[in-house]
């Protein structure tokens, strides 16, 4: 019950189109009761404000310092040679079908965690790269997240003896625990993933008693206009922004109340 209702939750994060559907139908149906009808133009009027505000790159920049972290570049650390695993976290695959033939892509953010992945090994030479990620929707995908990002390292140059797959988590809290497995002869290792993702990610891992490297992904959704005029005008990207890092707070919460980032419980199978 608990697991269903977290998977409603993604589905509903403020800042997502589900919840300004929802929100609209909401205040739509309530025009059309007498007695609902003020209250039903009010939180019409709220839910337009929230999200315009959400649209706002200089609030989403407010949002995101929340969940990023300052972390130096791993090889610039004096940690760099010590390192011999490279984990690479999927944050989503997408799928375009048509009369049986498919083709399946990294999501902007998950190939961005493959290309620094890529980068990383270059400047690192680890012993093992390692491409973490489920399948979301075995109806809709045919692959896990985890073969779409080994074949994109491959593409970019990692051997393809080097790169394991851990194709069965189907969150974060999974990821740490199986990625954990495969790093018994690894203790140091860089953990890429998004900034936004980074802290919940290095919480979760750090509670399977591992001793992750942050290596976040460069990508970026709003620092192209801080410091202009341009922070005021409503975008696409900054609602999008605004949406991960809503989703990450959820997450924190959610993981908390599991237990999940205590040292001293275990991470549910």
């Amino acid at each position: 019950m608990l697991t269903a209702a977290a998977d409603v939750v993604k589905g509903l994060v403020p800042g997502s189109t589900a919840l300004l559907v929802v929100g609209v139908l909401a205040g739509v149906a309530g025009l059309y009761v007498r007695r609902l009808e003020p209250w039903a133009r009010r939180w019409l009027v709220a839910l337009c404000l929230f999200y315009l505000m959400l649209g706002l790159p200089v609030v989403s920049q407010w949002l995101e310092k929340g969940t990023y972290r300052s972390y130096h570049p791993v090889a610039r650390t004096s940690d760099a040679p010590s390192v011999t695993a490279i984990v690479v976290l999927g944050n989503g695959i997408v799928s375009y079908q048509y009369e049986g033939l498919a083709v399946e892509s990294l999501t902007r953010r998950t190939a961005f965690n493959a290309i620094e992945g890529a980068r990383l090994y270059r400047l690192l030479h680890p012993t093992v790269v390692i491409a973490s990620g489920g399948l979301a929707d075995p109806e809709e995908f045919r692959r896990s997240e985890a073969e779409a990002i080994r074949d994109v390292l491959i593409r970019l140059g990692v051997p393809r003896e080097v790169v394991v797959v851990e194709p069965l988590s189907s969150n974060t809290a999974e990821q740490a625990e199986r990625v954990a497995a495969l790093l018994r002869d690894h203790p140091r290792f860089a953990l890429i993933t998004t900034p936004i993702h980074m802290p919940r990610a290095v919480a979760l891992f750090r509670s399977r008693g591992l001793n992750p490297i942050p290596a976040p992904s460069h990508i970026d959704y709003t620092n192209k206009v801080q410091g202009s005029m341009l922070r005021f005008v409503p975008s696409a990207g900054a609602l999008r922004a605004s949406e991960l890092s809503m989703y990450e707070y959820l997450g924190m919460m959610y993981a908390g109340s599991r237990g999940w980032l205590d040292p001293g419980r275990d991470a549910p199978q």
